[in-house]
């Protein structure tokens, strides 16, 4: 009769000890199982009423905004992983592959045009809006690009 009341005990003292939320799911499951097993139901009816209730508190949780997907965007735009996102460099002569080396932070770093940006960068500040492996994705700060006077 005990053992649904020590499942939930065990459950909601790891619950406390991880913070995910779904441990106290299954805490309140296994207590809604013992009360029913308290009551006098069979072993079928408190394995049910154990399933409903974990099962209808994921949906509940779940609707409450508290298990979210994964967003699309992946670290390397992340200015809470990345500290450089958002930073500005100023760059003084670019490559025709739209490319140019920056000293930033006392190093020289490789910047490249984001791919989104057309016409021909001109030389000025450029803010960084990605990282691509050990380049910098940087747009303009403020003002058009020049185009192409060919």
């Amino acid at each position: 009769m005990w053992i649904w009341f020590v499942v939930a005990a065990i459950a909601l003292i790891l619950e406390l000890l991880t913070g995910t939320f779904f441990l106290l799911l299954v805490a309140v499951a296994a207590a809604g199982a013992g009360v029913v097993n308290w009551l006098g139901g069979e072993l079928a009816w408190q394995l049910l009423a154990f399933s409903v209730l974990g099962i209808a508190g994921f949906f509940i949780l779940k609707s409450s905004g508290f298990v979210k997907r994964r967003s699309g965007h992946d670290a390397s735009r992340n200015t809470d992983v990345n500290l450089d996102i958002g930073q500005t460099v100023h760059v003084t002569d670019w490559s025709p592959m739209k490319t140019a080396t920056v000293q930033y932070r006392g190093a020289k770093w490789q910047v490249r045009l984001d791919a989104a940006i057309s016409g021909t960068p001109a030389p000025g500040s450029y803010r960084i809006t990605d990282i691509d492996g050990i380049v910098f994705v940087v747009t303009p700060v403020s003002g058009p690009l020049t185009q192409s006077s060919l």
